[in-house]
């Protein structure tokens, strides 16, 4: 931008400071200090026959640098241009307004060469997406024709000045098109929620206004067919600049719509609202709707502190991964793709209850040295194919009670070297079928009692030397004793497999390939997620997700599974707990339960 200045010899009354009313024309400032091309308008109105275009500084609402006069080093010493001894700047700085734009400038001393823009003036009308991007049910449906049917509402831009200002007089009702942020959290599954999802974040929601905050343009629309215009005075004119935007970043710290009272906080209750105009007298008045902190990126990212529902909520913009925490004091972790954590000490996990762990494919174990594991109760192993169990020295092993040992099939047993058995008391053994013993190394027989082996068969025995000692030998005579029969050994126990549970998804149905029979009750999937907690906390308390709660086990060996139908309905949010309220002429807003199957839709006559 060109530092010269042009004064007007229409300016009957020069060393006037203003303030005045000025258009931008121009934003491209190559000083990089927001300096901004304005054309004055006149008091007689927004007429450019007695204008003036002028250069005028951005004014900060806050900026400091440290001092000049503390700068160290001296002229050409490369060795002292040092951090600690240049300026360092800090303040707020804002994106300069798009052309067109309207500003309120001054003049220092009534000075040309001194102007600043010290604020923005509003389109008159022009606030809906401020500062939240608010959703609202007046979408011009040409844009998406089932919008509304689909969504109820949805994002939306500022209505087309061009073509409805004479039809809609309040900004408010006129029709506006849907927002490109319509498909961000469609594709995130939050469009029909109305805490993480759309919003009703917008200055013109209530008089006065609750809601605070601050949204960035967002980068120029420079893809293929956007818009284009001409920006700068007739003198310096730029053609075919871009001049629309694709949105921008949120920050949004709203006290909330006290129209709408919460019921019941959010550990006592489902989102439930008292509407105030509709003279309803059960709403909290310490819980107005949608008090809350968000920052929201254009692309979906997300952070969301939100009192009325008394949770914290952090997404990424395509949805794949999210994590909340609850007012009861839940943490809700997923990921589509991989959770990897590391410490570089220690990794420790406590629960008051369950530890439940369940993995689709494999579960991997490798510890550096040793791992303890300490069971006061019952251990209990099921392996539904083969378990290998190498352990490369020695096994020790101790039972202070009864040991039952019930193999189907054959057991064999290698021993490369020596195998040594201490039985204090009776060791009794019985093999249906063939028992082959096979021992690398020594084979050693220590009884301290009688040794009596009875064979219905033969009886060989093959030895490079053999040695016998003792008082008499006899061969053939007298008959030998006849050893003692084994007892039966007794059947083991076959332990009990874990209960499985049936988990419903978003359409309150269960669908096996979303969510296969599971050892839990509660298992966090992508959004839309019909278990948050704020649904139904009572429907989630840590005794109604307790695995536990109508037994353990199944009832039978196998894979039989229990219907878990009527628990996972009453997961689910009745449809007659959600309501919708007024928040003016012909918008609402909703707080939804998971959408209707087409059965449902049908049922309902919608």
């Amino acid at each position: 931008m060109p530092n010269d200045y042009n004064y007007s010899s229409k300016h009957d009354e020069p060393g006037r400071p203003g303030p005045f009313l000025a258009k931008i024309i121009s934003h491209l400032d190559t000083t990089y200090m927001g300096i901004l091309q304005v054309e004055i308008l006149r008091p007689s109105g927004n007429l450019t026959i007695d204008t003036e275009i002028h250069q005028v500084s951005y004014m900060s609402p806050f900026y400091g640098v440290t001092s000049a006069s503390h700068l160290g080093g001296s002229p050409g010493d490369s060795a002292s241009d040092t951090y600690n001894n240049t300026q360092k700047s800090y303040g707020m700085w804002m994106i300069p307004p798009d052309v067109g734009s309207l500003v309120v400038v001054i003049f220092i001393d009534g000075d040309p060469r001194r102007g600043y823009w010290i604020g923005c003036v509003q389109d008159e009308g022009a606030n809906f997406m401020l500062p939240g991007l608010a959703a609202t049910q007046k979408v011009i449906e040409d844009v998406d024709p089932d919008a509304k049917d689909r969504y109820g509402r949805v994002p939306v831009a500022e209505y087309n000045k061009q073509i409805q200002s004479a039809d809609n007089p309040d900004a408010s009702q006129a029709l506006k098109p849907r927002h490109p942020f319509t498909d961000v959290l469609d594709n995130q599954g939050l469009l029909l929620d109305d805490i993480r999802g759309i919003t009703s974040s917008s200055a013109r929601r209530e008089v006065p206004s609750m809601v605070f905050g601050i949204s960035t343009p967002g980068p120029v629309d420079k893809q293929s067919g956007a818009p284009t215009g001409r920006i700068g005075s007739k003198e310096q004119k730029v053609d075919n600049a871009f001049v629309s935007r694709l949105g921008g970043t949120t920050f949004v710290m709203d006290d909330g719509d006290d129209r709408f009272l919460r019921k019941t906080n959010a550990s006592e209750g489902p989102p439930e609202y008292a509407a105030v105009e509709n003279s309803e007298t059960d709403g909290d008045v310490t819980l107005p709707h949608n008090e809350l902190v968000r920052i929201r990126t254009r692309t979906g990212h997300q952070i969301l502190f939100h009192n009325t529902e008394d949770l914290i909520y952090i997404t990424n913009a395509r949805g794949t991964s999210w994590i909340e925490l609850t007012s009861d004091g839940k943490i809700d972790i997923f990921a589509q793709d991989s959770i990897s954590v590391r410490t570089a000490n220690d990794l420790n996990f406590y629960a008051d209850r369950d530890i439940n762990i369940e993995a689709k494919r494999n579960f991997n174990i490798k510890v550096g040295e040793e791992m303890h594991t300490h069971v006061i109760k019952d251990h209990i192993l099921i392996v539904d194919e083969n378990q290998k169990i190498h352990v490369k020295m020695d096994v020790d092993k101790t039972y202070e009670q009864k040991y039952t040992h019930h193999v189907k099939q054959d057991v064999n047993k290698l021993y490369d070297t020596d195998y040594l058995q201490h039985v204090l008391g009776n060791v009794d053994k019985v093999f249906d079928g063939n028992y082959q013993h096979k021992v690398g190394g020594n084979f050693d027989f220590n009884i301290g009692g009688h040794n009596f082996q009875t064979s219905g068969g033969n009886m060989e025995v093959k030895a490079a030397n053999t040695t016998i000692s003792g008082g008499n030998i006899n061969f053939n005579g007298p008959t030998a004793s006849t050893a003692s029969e084994a007892s039966e050994a007794s059947e083991a126990a076959l332990p009990q497999r874990l209960k499985l549970h049936k988990l419903s998804i978003e359409t309150g149905e269960y669908d096996e390939a979303q969510i296969p029979p599971t050892i839990m009750r509660r298992v966090v999937t992508t959004e839309p997620y019909v278990y948050h907690e704020n649904v139904d906390p009572l429907k989630v308390k840590s005794e109604e997700t307790d695995r536990d709660i109508d037994g353990r086990y199944e009832d039978t060996d196998g894979e039989q599974l229990n219907d878990q139908s009527e628990f996972t309905e009453t997961m689910l949010a009745p449809p007659d707990l959600w309501k919708t309220y007024s928040t003016g002429p012909d918008d609402t807003f909703t707080v939804r339960p998971p959408p209707a199957t087409e059965q449902e839709q049908e049922e309902a006559g919608t």
